[in-house]
């Protein structure tokens, strides 16, 4: 009898743990970027926590993001497309960590994005975690959806 105790005991312990969930589980969530209800065609998107690292992901060229295995938590979120300005120069390097050149070029390009995304100028407050006015909570376990509509000049 005893034995039967201690059986129903565990299994209402196993039971009762998968129920919670653990509240530091990695989370995925994904969404749209729009600016002035067009979709942002390129650049990043970063979660910024308050303390530890910041998750980024680039914006696909319809506008959507994708992030996995995020903490759950609190985020500041910082959207910026100078990254893909053609008209910004961009550093090149040549071994060794020398600068070789700082000419412009094409923006580069990841297994995501076959041509090069199309450069949308937005408002640079959207680029910095204390102006943006953007956050999100992530919460734990899951998929989750969070879209941005920027607006702008």
């Amino acid at each position: 009898m005893r034995s039967c105790f201690c059986l129903a005991a565990a299994l209402s312990l196993v039971a009762a743990a998968g129920c919670g969930g653990k509240p530091d589980a990695p989370a995925s969530i994904s969404g749209k970027v729009t600016y002035n209800n067009a979709p942002l065609t390129g650049g990043t998107i970063t979660f910024q926590p308050k303390e530890g690292v910041p998750f980024g992901r680039p914006i696909e060229a319809d506008g959507t993001y994708t992030m996995s295995d995020i903490t759950p938590g609190d985020y500041s979120v910082v959207i910026e497309t100078e990254s893909i300005n053609p008209a910004k120069p961009k550093k090149t390097y040549s071994g060794a960590g020398q600068v070789a050149s700082t000419g412009g070029s094409s923006p580069p390009t990841g297994p995501s994005q076959a041509t090069p995304p199309t450069y949308v100028k937005i408002d640079t407050k959207y680029g910095d975690a204390k102006s943006s006015g953007l956050t999100v909570t992530v919460t734990a376990g899951g998929k989750q959806t969070k879209d941005f509509p920027l607006t702008g000049s």
